[in-house]
């Protein structure tokens, strides 16, 4: 006996790449998890709480943002209101029968066609997920869980094309509370498109009918650069291009060069969106996905007569968002030719070709003079407002500059202004260059291109089969999952012949209900022959993280490596309250492929055939995701240590060195033997170097102290002269 049968939708073999774009990932990002909100209206539900956000009149033109400068190119006229919606002191709270409690607000701005929200506290508790969708749902951001919060406490999220914005917070039975959550700022724009049952942005096709898509082009060398430019949307709904970019050490440090007129506050940049990967399929095809975003940088560099800003994004930019770290050349060389790459309007990807040399050029007296490269004439396609910060690549695929302005349109593909790199290098060596080889080029980076044409995701269902909770004469529960026989483990067979790496697991989970906040199963690979018998890996998932009717991906903290027959699968507690969690199997075999489930008996494992006596053959819908190698970034070779201080002894200045960001403020203290302070310092946030000088120090031996959001480490510096 079975619970109601599923059609498959994801048990064929297919490149592994897909599963991680339409599956949400776990991954700590903006990207958002499975799960769905209510219904608006369900029943007994109570009426929703609706604030009108007032915008001043002149925001509510609809004109592109009156810029600083007539020829400037950004898009938009996004507009940030300031409130202060607390969950606790505003909205309505709701309970369900069962024990979930909810709470909704829906905020208005009339006539807008794109919002946003800006959380300036949001640390949500494990469990909790907060949803953000239009009054029709037809558009649904979320759910956004614990995996969101940041140390800064800061989430910007992306556009709702729509002039209501509704969000929704779930908190199940076993939390008393759901967190700290308030809405600090109301994001909107009035350009774009609100119709948009039928589009996935509201910001696709606005572009001018001369601008080509990227994929109209098959040239590898386009195909491969067009990765590392991202849509930038900021303040509310401004759009800007911009570009990832290499540096010296080839690590892929998320850096993005864009230009200052876009981005010049720390504040701004805290709270932009950066988009991958949006563009049509194919040439002058359909709207794209534009998911793929990240939330958060900070400003590193600025040149703000220049024109250019250096950014590092707050968070880590997943190997599926497919990033490729452009090169740049600061020769000042003549570039020969070359294109841009850019969103203008905000729209897919589009393309621009320039045949001929670029020639030095001022923009305007308000900019150093001869700091730019002017392409004179496009051959194809044009730039637009949206298109400022994209990059230019002259003819070897280096950026050479990142686009202020110009008069170039449709009608007249004429007179763009792209800031020189070389004019900022002062500034821009110091992050590019950290291997400090004084190149006067370098090429691009891409860390994952072998790696991704090796993906696949394997299952042992076929797609013609159908999918099951079987009960098979339990009193409770399913084969697949907490049941009345107590079983404790599960696992799916695979066969390899040759070494592969493991890097996630796919589970399509039928049932999960979730009755404690200890609720968890612990995810595990093992090697075995004809059971599993070693464990090469464990790691606990909290129930509340999984979503029934959905298939979940569980990224693995490393990466796992497995060769002919392995085992992937979890272990379940039986926790009081009683959890209940299963996973969707075939249904019952009489032929061939026949059985490759296997539970645990509480002493032995076996076929799931030989536990039902013969009477069942089938297979679990948990599913390995594999590659033929590892995901290998190129790190440093001392990237091991949490803290660096080089050169050590040191004379006159030595660096800190951190290997993952800070996210908070950073205090640098520094004492003699005798624990005499002679030195402290306060560091804002978001540092992997710090410099310190020492040239006043006598020589001597001094302990160092760096104290952050992690803790505090102790370091021996020896001052040697």
């Amino acid at each position: 006996m079975n619970d109601t049968v599923m059609r498959p939708e994801l048990f064929s073999r297919s490149i592994l790449l897909n599963c991680f774009l339409c599956i949400c990932s776990l991954a700590a990002c903006q990207l958002s998890r499975p799960g769905k909100p209510l219904p608006l209206n369900y029943k007994d539900s109570k009426p929703l709480m609706v604030y009108e956000i007032e915008i001043p009149p002149e925001v509510r033109s609809g004109e592109l943002t009156e810029a600083a400068h007539p020829l400037l190119k950004p898009a938009g006229s996004g507009f940030l209101a300031d409130v202060d919606f607390d969950i606790y002191e505003s909205g309505i709270w709701d309970t369900l029968q069962e024990g979930t409690k909810i709470w909704r607000a829906a905020f208005l701005v009339s006539n807008a066609s794109a919002m946003n929200i800006v959380f300036n506290t949001y640390r949500v508790n494990k469990g909790v997920k907060v949803y953000l969708y239009d009054y029709d749902q037809q558009h649904i951001l979320g759910a956004f869980t614990d995996l969101n919060n940041k140390a800064t406490g800061v989430l910007a999220t992306a556009q709702l094309f729509s002039e209501m914005l509704i969000v929704e917070v779930q908190v199940p039975p076993f939390l008393e509370h759901a967190g700290q959550l308030v809405v600090a700022q109301i994001g909107c724009d009035f350009t774009g498109d609100r119709e948009t049952k039928v589009l996935k942005d509201g910001w696709y096709g606005w572009s001018g009918d001369c601008n080509e898509d990227i994929n109209c082009y098959d040239d590898p060398g386009y195909q491969r650069l067009k990765y590392s430019v991202v849509r930038i949307v900021y303040d509310g709904g401004e759009r800007c291009t911009g570009a990832l970019i290499n540096n010296t050490s080839d690590n892929g440090r998320n850096f993005v060069i864009t230009a200052a007129h876009c981005i010049n506050r720390e504040s701004i940049a805290n709270t932009s969106v950066f988009c991958f990967d949006y563009e049509s399929p194919f040439c002058d095809g359909p709207d794209g996905n534009s998911s793929m975003s990240i939330s958060g940088s900070t400003i590193r560099a600025k040149g703000d007569r220049l024109d250019f800003v250096l950014l590092e994004l707050l968070e880590p930019v997943p190997f599926y968002y497919h990033p490729y770290y452009a090169g740049w050349d600061v020769t000042d060389n003549q570039p020969l030719s070359g294109v841009t790459i850019h969103h203008p309007q905000g729209d897919v990807k589009k393309i621009a070709l320039e045949n001929h040399p670029l020639t030095t050029a001022t923009f305007s007296s308000e900019y150093v003079e001869n700091s730019h490269w002017l392409v004179h004439h496009w051959e194809s396609g044009t730039t637009e407002a949206g298109s400022s910060g994209g990059p230019f690549f002259d003819q070897n695929g280096r950026i050479v500059g990142t686009l202020t302005g110009g008069q170039a349109q449709c009608s007249n593909p004429v007179n763009d202004y792209f800031q020189k790199m070389i004019s900022g290098w002062d500034f821009l060596s110091f992050w590019l260059d950290p291997a400090m080889r004084l190149y006067g080029f370098i090429d691009g980076y891409d860390p994952y291109a072998e790696f991704r044409m090796s993906g696949d995701t394997l299952s042992n269902i076929m797609k013609t089969e159908q999918l099951v909770a079987e009960k098979d004469g339990l009193l409770w529960g399913h084969l697949s999952g907490h049941n009345s026989s107590y079983l404790r483990q599960f696992a799916e067979q695979y066969r390899t012949v040759d070494k592969k790496t493991l890097l996630g697991i796919l589970l399509n989970i039928s049932h999960n209900y979730v009755a404690s906040v200890s609720g968890h199963l612990v995810m595990k690979v093992w090697q075995g022959g004809t059971i599993p018998k070693e464990i090469v890996f464990e790691k606990d998932v909290h129930l509340a993280d999984l979503v029934k009717g959905e298939v979940n991906l569980i990224e693995l903290d490393s990466s796992v490596s497995v060769v002919d027959t392995f085992y992937v699968g979890y272990e379940l507690f039986y926790d009081i309250p009683q959890d209940t969690f299963a996973v969707w199997m075939a249904d019952n075999r009489t032929v061939q492929p026949g059985n490759s489930a296997f539970v645990f008996d509480g002493a032995n494992w076996m076929s799931l055939n030989d536990y039902t006596s013969g009477s069942y053959n089938s297979s679990f819908s948990i599913m390995p995701v594999v590659y033929d190698h590892d995901p290998v970034t190129n790190p440093d070779d001392d990237s091991v240590a949490a803290i660096l201080v080089y050169p050590n002894p040191v004379s006159d200045a030595c660096w800190i060195k951190f290997r993952e960001m800070t996210a908070g403020p950073v205090q640098v203290k520094l004492y003699n033997l005798s624990g005499q302070l002679i030195y402290q310092q306060e560091f804002p946030p978001y540092q992997t170097l710090i410099h310190l000088q020492t040239g006043n120090l006598p020589s001597g031996i001094y302990i160092l102290k760096v104290t952050g959001a992690y803790g505090t480490s102790s370091l021996k510096l020896v001052v040697y002269r």
